[in-house]
């Protein structure tokens, strides 16, 4: 997607407000189409990035949130965090200059390899707000293909993949995966909404933008859908896209560590996750596994006090042993996931 010469990451469509526009990471007819939870969720900034090569002395952009409160986003330049900046629910100004040593900076990222070129300015928004796009002010060219990874990572997910509670944006799971991987995210992470509906398994099978992906499933449903519901909407979401893409990987996460494991009489999350188990092991291709998200995070000081959400020290554990299985999978195709440099294997 591009606005005023800037390219924005992880956003297929733009809606207009009488003071700016909203991007959102799903088309509106699919975010009216699904779970209400998802109509909000979709608007928030998980993996959202205004990228560009900045030609002017600086750059300015006007950024407003329409939750209360203040929210971090970063700048990097390449791989290379610069600095950070807030965004509240008042107009809120990110002014962008490039560091003193950006041409060192340039050497760095091409000798080492790195999956994003230095002079590339990459904006992440703040993953748990809406932003509104007020103003953007400066001279800019779009980025090169050759400055970003050709690797694509899709992660669908809930809350966990969404991000919440990670204290950076570049501190979610999902992107510290990327990261790890050389590859470029695609965050479909929707905080309690990942309720794996129809529409979207047909949207992400329709996408052809992703060369791998990640589907973390079951834990937005255990209150409210019995074991033969989600089993029927897992039955058609996982074959869905894997059927359309026969050539790719895909991981299928099942529940992830939460309070309920506490409860030796609870049994509903072991059945969610047997479902997801059992649906993988029926489909009849190498390239679709299922991954245990009790694999992920073992370590129960990964949770926050709500035994439920990863912190950052999850967050950090989940991607760390996600990418040494999905690293682990993909030897034989390395150059379909890894385009530059070698990958952080766990």
């Amino acid at each position: 997607m591009v606005y005023k010469g800037v390219c924005i990451h992880n956003v297929v469509e733009l809606v207009e407000k009488r003071d700016g526009v909203v991007p959102l990471r799903i088309p509106d007819s699919l975010r009216r189409a699904v779970n209400a939870g998802v109509r909000l969720m979709a608007s928030q900034g998980a993996g959202v990035e205004m990228r560009f090569n900045l030609k002017s002395k600086g750059a300015k952009l006007v950024l407003k949130s329409k939750e209360r409160g203040c929210f971090l986003g970063e700048i990097f330049q390449g791989n290379f965090l610069a600095e950070s900046f807030f965004v509240s629910d008042r107009d809120s100004d990110v002014v962008i200059t490039l560091p003193e040593n950006i041409e060192k900076l340039k050497e760095l990222s091409r000798r080492e390899g790195m999956a994003f070129d230095a002079g590339l300015t990459r904006i992440i928004l703040p993953y748990n707000t809406t932003c509104v796009i007020k103003g953007i002010e400066g001279d800019f060219d779009l980025p090169r293909k050759e400055q970003m990874p050709e690797a694509r990572y899709l992660a669908y997910g809930s809350s966990i993949t969404h991000g919440l509670y990670a204290a950076r944006p570049t501190e979610t799971y999902a992107m510290r995966t990327a990261q790890a991987l050389g590859a470029d995210l695609i965050n479909l992470g929707f905080g309690g909404s990942a309720h794996c509906e129809r529409e979207m398994a047909d949207y992400i099978a329709g996408r052809d933008d992703w060369d791998f992906a990640t589907l973390e499933m079951g834990i937005n449903m255990i209150g409210d859908f019995d074991v033969e519901e989600f089993r029927s909407r897992v039955e058609y979401f996982i074959p869905k896209i894997a059927q359309a893409h026969p050539d790719k990987w895909i991981f299928c996460i099942d529940v992830f560590p939460f309070y309920c494991d506490l409860d030796t009489e609870a049994q509903k999350q072991k059945m969610f996750r047997d479902v997801v188990k059992d649906v993988v092991k029926g489909i009849k291709t190498e390239r679709v596994k299922h991954i245990g998200g009790r694999d992920l995070l073992r370590d129960w000081a990964g949770l926050c006090t709500d035994v439920l959400h990863p912190s950052s020290l999850g967050m950090d554990e989940i991607a760390r042993n996600l990418t040494g299985v999905i690293s682990g999978y993909a030897q034989q195709r390395r150059k379909a996931f890894f385009n530059k440099g070698e990958a952080i294997v766990a």
